[in-house]
């Protein structure tokens, strides 16, 4: 079991992607964190430093269901998936999901690098760019600095995420598919003997 974290649009999801690509022919499922969200109404609410807006929370650990994402793992797990990849921007935040994992990355990328994908992205899903620049000024960069960058202490590995760092990224997963297949088969010679 891998989980990958690291900030809003850092590339956690082109990694998990790229690592299922590198393991075929292993079964490799991969669970994106926001799937467990809490529904709307029971978000914690988020007040910009001025306090004349608040948001929903989305960057808080109390924006997620990790008992019902714990169980997603490990029904994902025992469901017969070689290998389960979680990841999601607080995937390495709880202490039992982290106990389930039996590696740990952080991809990691600038944060002016990080605004402009997520401004991108969320204006080509049709939000508005005021709204974005507020919500990511207002809380997101806040919560990141509280919540998420401090995950990166319980990271194995941590994997560049920027633009400029592919080829560096490309050798860190080759050692992740290196572990995955090293601890496979020790797994493996175990169950033999």
């Amino acid at each position: 079991m891998i989980g990958i974290g690291g900030g809003s649009a850092s590339g956690k999801s082109t990694i998990a992607g790229k690592l299922k690509e590198r393991l075929a022919p292993l079964s490799v499922e991969v669970i994106n964190q926001d799937r467990f969200f809490w529904d709307a109404a029971k978000l914690p609410r988020h007040s910009n430093q001025a306090g004349d807006r608040t948001w929903p929370d989305y960057n808080h650990p109390a924006s997620f269901d990790f008992a019902s994402l714990r169980l997603a793992l490990r029904a994902a797990r025992d469901g017969g998936a070689d290998v389960v990849v979680l990841e999601g921007i607080l995937a390495l935040h709880d202490a039992e999901v982290r106990g389930l994992m039996d590696l740990k990355l952080f991809v990691e990328a600038e944060a002016d690098e990080r605004i402009v994908r997520r401004i991108r992205r969320n204006v080509a899903g049709g939000h508005n760019l005021d709204r974005i620049c507020d919500f990511y000024l207002d809380s997101v960069r806040y919560r990141h600095r509280g919540y998420c960058q401090p995950t990166k202490a319980y990271a194995d590995l941590v994997i560049p995420g920027g633009q400029d760092e592919t080829e560096q990224a490309e050798r860190m997963l080759e050692e992740v598919g290196r572990r995955v297949r090293a601890a496979r088969a020790a797994a493996g010679a175990a169950a033999e003997g």
